[in-house]
């Protein structure tokens, strides 16, 4: 029992603290260990994980097959593919020495390897791709739908992103962007006041503001550049959404944290079964 619970246990409260905390600790050794030896162990780790992990797929698939599930026409498929590639990178390049040694041989034109994966693997990708296309339109759509004001504010940003990064969004004057937000502040106005006459009255008000100061500046395609729409979507990518993304990143990197601490401290152990 002490070789497959409390050994595994000590084994990564040990490496794992010295890996985490040998980032603060200015000391030559425990530099060399984290930023060689660990990366290291690291990668023959997770090589005999890959392989593994390839035999278990291997072993299901022949497990359908042999028993005809359901679907075992593609598990047939796999098992091939599966033949083919270990073939064709380590067992027959396809070309002689004097073309390709061993290693160099999977990104060498001629190769069988090579052929592979630019006639299979490469067309294979990208169609699984262009299915997910279908998969993210319909999530857009639901995302998109507008229920509460978090989810407004998704759909114009997302309009606005959509439109301002492709040609046509240069082509759509500030003034036209300004109208629209005048007609938008008299629909919330309507929802807010309940009375029609206010609503006309913002609208109406809005709608001579902005095209007194059309007419007084010449109607300019990208003045004010506030409302220009590629201005606008410069200004959402480079600053809400970094914002945004950094904000995620700093909460998944809160949770690297959080996880390697318990697994340094035994509180963690579903890598040993429990």
């Amino acid at each position: 029992m002490i070789w497959k619970r409390q050994i595994p246990i000590l084994i990564v409260a040990v490496v794992g603290a010295i890996t985490l905390f040998g980032w603060f600790i200015d000391q030559p050794n425990i530099q060399s260990f984290v930023d060689d030896d660990a990366t290291q162990w690291y990668d023959i780790l997770a090589s005999f994980a890959i392989i593994l992990g390839a035999l278990n797929l291997m072993k299901l698939q022949i497990q359908k097959v042999a028993r005809k599930k359901k679907g075992w026409p593609y598990s047939l498929i796999a098992i091939g593919g599966f033949i083919f590639a270990i073939t064709a990178g380590f067992i027959v390049k396809g070309v002689d020495d004097s073309v390709a040694v061993w290693g160099a041989h999977v990104t060498t034109e001629g190769t069988v390897f090579k052929w592979m994966f630019d006639y299979m693997f490469t067309p294979m990708s990208a169609t699984m791709f262009s299915l997910l296309a279908f998969f993210v339109a319909s999530a857009s759509y639901r995302a998109f739908r507008i229920r509460n004001f978090e989810a407004t504010l998704l759909l114009v940003a997302g309009i606005i992103i959509m439109i301002g990064r492709v040609p046509i969004g240069s082509l759509i004057s500030s003034w036209f962007v300004m109208y629209i937000l005048v007609l938008a502040l008299g629909i919330y106005v309507n929802f807010w006041k309940k009375n029609k006459m206010i609503t006309f009255g913002v609208v109406g008000i809005g709608l001579a503001i902005v095209t007194i100061a059309g007419m007084m500046t010449g109607w300019p395609l990208d003045k004010p550049g506030v409302f220009y729409l590629p201005v606008i979507q410069e200004w959402i990518y480079y600053y809400p959404n970094v914002a945004g993304a950094r904000a995620i990143m700093i909460g998944i990197g809160l949770g690297i944290f959080a996880t390697s601490i318990r697994y340094i401290l035994g509180i963690e152990k579903s890598y040993i079964g429990e």
